[in-house]
């Protein structure tokens, strides 16, 4: 996130705001908590790669997630191809005749360093992203302490010089500076614990970065003549030369560097992984999503990514690259925020974020039209170079893509109910199984014996109240269906096994249990009844049942699945779960997502 957005942007953004930049970059900060809310909560619903690109696939369909995933690639790209460009903006300090040529050539060499060292290794280029971070936000906290007391009032007089039309300009344009608060999601699969991890780092990186943003443009602005400052491409390295000398110079030009060399690096490394998603759903090549074999890296994504940053480089301005890379994060934004709005209303029953957003949907709405009107306000060339590009997205999907993608999206559930109220008990089956698969592994569950019982187990509602008898008449009818037994027998099988040992084991829980005849055959059916079964006179009704038949033979398993069924009910969200299941698969949904240690057999 820091880097070019502090260290070359300011100058260009005073030129178009005057003092008021310092506004503009907090506005653009504040706009961007809606997103980070639904990112976040998106983010621990689905970790998977590609993260933005992913949520608007499944959630608004293929046409939009295509356009979502180049926005995506394409905006974290140019981010990273500025923050390049910093790289050899900053060789003027030594060499003030470099001309624009070299400086773009310098710029290409990094690039080249940063995409070997991501094909070779994430763990590397994350460790030393780690250092290097540590180091930038100590050399920015300085440089806010040591300028403070430097800033000369005046400058800020005629605050709104520029009017709020430049301010807002203003604001769309730095977009790109807090463009990164988002794209770690785009690793989510290769981050440990990501439902915890994921909107902590968020919401920090909010915290940490808009306050310095804020505080050191002001410093820049406050302590840089406006000549000066509407001229330069160093504007803080400048300040800091003001107020400190050439110590000072040099400190902040070695945080540049460390800020150029983060961004560009985590660009890189975020960056790959949307044509790696992509390439997984079949919109790009196979190749895109095959990992190296020697290092586990996605090479052909990277390498794309870094001939597409290669060339941004070499072919347009630095104020082109900022508006373009701003206005493709605009863009994903709206997408994200229209996400949020459909999946809430969907209600897929598999949708299980651990962080919920503060959902009011006119907010949502509000920070859609902020976002196309920023958009706009950036000027006719980004705003036609944003339909030409959408255009050509739609047109390749049509020509190339769209014969080949059945996939089913929220979306399109979500109006197929608004249209018939017949299907509102239907759900997208393959999407409900991609999420439930997603959340097993968010939630490190490996199926085991017991949830693929479950998984094909009958299960059974019950609305009136019954007594324990009139209950297993009615599950003997159930299970005459299957097994080569009467119902008479079975009724008479769990009578005979309750008279000797009752099965209600724990308050609302009963675990009634027979041998059927045969061999190497063990299942089960589950019902829960909300007004309850009247198990025992003296205990409170059953709201849970677990009925287990199985053969002599399964005796081993049965204690096994006692022992799985006794760790689901003890689970201190058990019985709210339990009881507000909007339906059986959503119940059954519950059932093989509760923690528990698994047998994997």
């Amino acid at each position: 996130m820091i880097s070019s957005g502090l260290f070359v942007l300011p100058g260009i953004a005073y030129g178009k705001a005057g003092p008021a930049a310092v506004l503009s970059y907090f506005l653009a900060g504040i706009l961007m908590l809606p997103t980070i809310f639904v990112q976040s909560e998106l983010s621990t619903a689905m970790p998977k790669a590609g993260g933005t690109y992913f949520y608007i696939n499944r959630i608004l369909g293929t046409p939009m997630g295509f356009i979502a995933g180049f926005s995506n690639w394409f905006s974290i790209a140019f981010k990273s191809a500025f923050a390049l460009i910093g790289i050899g903006a900053f060789a003027l300090i030594l060499y003030p005749h470099f001309s624009e040529l070299q400086i773009k050539l310098i710029a290409s060499l990094c690039a080249i360093f940063f995409i070997a060292l991501n094909l070779r290794s994430t763990k590397h280029s994350g460790r030393l992203q780690s250092i290097l971070v540590a180091a930038l936000l100590l050399i920015i906290t300085l440089f806010v302490i040591r300028g403070y007391p430097a800033v000369h009032p005046e400058h800020f007089h005629f605050f709104m010089r520029k009017g709020w039309n430049g301010i807002l300009a203003t604001t769309g344009m730095v977009f790109i500076s807090f463009g990164g608060l988002t794209k770690i999601a785009s690793m989510a699969e290769e981050i440990k614990n990501p439902a915890v991890n994921l909107p902590k780092a968020m919401f920090w990186a909010f915290s940490v970065v808009v306050f310095l943003y804020v505080t050191a443009v002001t410093v820049i602005v406050g302590t840089l003549p406006h000549q000066a400052l509407i001229t330069t491409l160093t504007p803080m390295s400048d300040a800091a030369r003001m107020f400190a000398g050439t110590p000072g110079l040099i400190l902040t030009a070695i945080s540049a560097l460390l800020a150029f060399v983060t961004t560009a690096n985590a660009g890189i490394m975020s960056a790959s992984r949307s044509p790696l998603a992509m390439s997984r759903d079949g919109l790009l090549p196979e190749r895109f999503g095959r990992l190296s074999a020697k290092h586990g890296t996605p090479s052909a994504a990277i390498g794309i990514t870094g001939i597409f940053i290669l060339l941004m480089l070499m072919g347009l301005h630095i104020e082109e690259l900022v508006k373009v890379a701003s206005a493709f994060m605009l863009l994903l934004f709206v997408l994200v925020n229209l996400s949020l709005i459909v999946i809430r209303y969907s209600k897929l029953r598999n949708y299980r974020p651990t962080f919920k957003a503060p959902f009011f949907p006119y907010l949502n709405i509000a920070a859609i039209i902020t976002y196309i009107f920023l958009i706009v306000s950036m000027g006719k060339k980004t705003v036609f170079f944003m339909c030409v590009f959408i255009l050509l997205s739609v047109l390749w999907y049509f020509l190339y893509i769209r014969k080949g993608i059945s996939t089913k999206s929220a979306l399109l559930h979500l109006v197929e109910r608004s249209v018939d109220r017949r299907l509102v008990t239907e759900t997208p089956v393959e999407l409900e199984d991609e999420l439930l698969t997603i959340l097993q592994k968010r939630d490190d569950i490996s199926e085991d014996r017991f949830d693929r019982l479950v998984k094909d187990c009958v299960l059974l509602d019950i609305d009136n109240i019954m007594g324990r008898d009139e209950f297993f008449s009615y599950l003997s009818k159930q299970l005459s269906r299957t097994l080569k037994m009467t119902a008479g027998d079975i009724y008479r099988s769990f009578v005979d096994r309750e008279t000797g040992s009752s099965t209600n084991i724990a308050d609302g829980i009963a675990i009634p249990h027979i041998i059927i005849p045969g061999t190497d055959k063990f299942n089960l059916i589950i019902a829960r009844s909300r007004p309850g079964i009247i198990w025992d006179e003296n205990a409170e009704p059953v709201k849970a049942v677990f009925a287990l038949f199985g053969t002599a033979d399964q005796r081993t398993y049965h204690l096994r699945a006692l022992m799985a069924i006794a760790q689901i009910v003890q689970d201190r969200d058990f019985a709210a779960k339990w009881l507000s299941a909007n339906d059986m698969e959503d119940l059954r949904s519950i059932l093989r997502l509760m923690p528990r240690n698994r047998d994997n057999t």
